[in-house]
């Protein structure tokens, strides 16, 4: 069973961001989604955020701050390191793959163009990161 959890969405593509967050809050009820059109708004929003994103989907193409420059950011923010960060994109080259694993990037996934593969995506991602995932614990 899920607790309430925080699924923040960075993406550009506004179609497709509110797609992605009416699929999340049908699989998980209990849970909330927050929509952000770019890594600088949703970084500049972050600190404000409570409870912290349980889970980040991330735009790997995004004007201003894009998806990679987003993630340097979070894995190299103490706060805010251990909050899983799936990576997400249509057309991505190896490079660009590889960098996104080389910074710390949880998971890259190509973005689906099917509806119904979408939604069993999300419904996969959602059940691994946010159910059976044992998040870190801190340590005093």
């Amino acid at each position: 069973m899920i607790t309430t959890s925080l699924v923040c969405i960075v993406d550009d593509a506004a179609d497709y961001g509110f797609i992605l967050k009416k699929l999340l809050n049908q699989s998980f009820p209990t849970g909330s989604v927050s929509l952000f059109t770019d890594g600088q708004t949703f970084l500049d929003q972050l600190p404000q955020l409570s409870p912290l994103p349980s889970l980040i989907l991330l735009d790997r193409h995004m004007p201003l701050l894009d998806g990679h420059q987003t993630l340097l950011f979070l894995k190299g923010h103490l706060a805010y390191k251990k909050i899983p960060v799936i990576m997400m994109s249509a057309d991505a080259s190896a490079d660009e793959i590889n960098g996104c694993y080389e910074a710390g990037v949880n998971s890259f996934l190509r973005k689906p163009v099917d509806f119904n593969t979408m939604k069993k995506q999300l419904e996969i991602l959602g059940q691994y990161w946010l159910e059976f995932n044992l998040k870190p614990v801190e340590i005093e």
